[in-house]
């Protein structure tokens, strides 16, 4: 058996986002897959409010790697690569992946750049309400993605308090693990520059993947993205 991968989620979806290709694609290649659902996102669809903070989320996070033996690898998605991030302050990890990433300067820009270019998603957030932004733009996340509407479905309400906690930039991590970054230029709701600065920030090596979208784990090119994934994991083990 190989190393073990925890995955972590990003703004309202949960586990099942890794479980269609890309647990099944790495647990074929030997790794050990955990999937964790973070706090209030264990029910897919579910519209009911959540309150967390994004510490609750990074603990949860804790809570699971504390559980192994050895020391992981961890890819977080989104919201769950700035979780990820958090949590590398002080949390225990072999490797680490930042997949269609919050990047370190916070989610501010994206979030502005959303709002300039679909206005009507202001009316959301007056109703701390991310999940209708989603519904309403389905895009955002899955680009063009044949089946998307059936993944949308899947989407859960987010916690407002956590997405605020995401405006906040973040501070010093551990710098002496190999960190990747990996991205698509597709992608509407982080941008190629954005996918640059996180690497830059870290010293980490960069993936820039052409046409991909913010949900790179649905797509029917994730074999691709978990080759490549594969192929600097063992870079790095060498």
């Amino acid at each position: 058996m190989k190393e073990t991968i925890v995955f972590v989620h990003g703004m309202s979806h949960g586990a099942w986002c890794w479980e269609e290709s890309f647990i099944p694609y790495f647990e074929k290649i030997g790794y050990k897959c955990v999937a964790l659902n973070l706090p209030g996102h264990e029910k897919p669809g579910s519209a009911k409010p959540i309150h967390h903070s994004l510490s609750d989320y990074v603990n949860a996070l804790a809570a699971v790697v504390d559980t192994l033996p050895e020391d992981p690898i961890i890819i977080g998605h989104s919201m769950g690569g700035m979780i990820l991030q958090r949590y590398l302050s002080k949390g225990r990890c072999k490797k680490a992946i930042l997949m269609s990433s919050v990047p370190p300067a916070g989610v501010l820009l994206p979030s502005l750049r959303i709002l300039s270019q679909y206005p009507g998603a202001f009316k959301f957030l007056f109703q701390a309400d991310l999940l209708g932004v989603f519904r309403q733009y389905p895009h955002l996340m899955f680009g063009a993605m044949e089946g998307s509407e059936h993944y949308a479905k899947l989407m859960c309400a987010e916690s407002f308090w956590a997405y605020l906690h995401l405006l906040i930039p973040i501070g010093k991590i551990k710098k002496h693990m190999p960190i990747l970054v990996m991205g698509g230029t597709a992608d509407e709701l982080i941008s190629v520059r954005e996918f640059e600065q996180t690497a830059s920030r870290y010293g980490a090596e960069l993936i820039l993947f052409e046409g991909g979208s913010h949900d790179l784990m649905l797509e029917r090119s994730a074999q691709t993205y978990v080759d490549a994934i594969h192929s600097w994991i063992t870079s790095q083990s060498a």
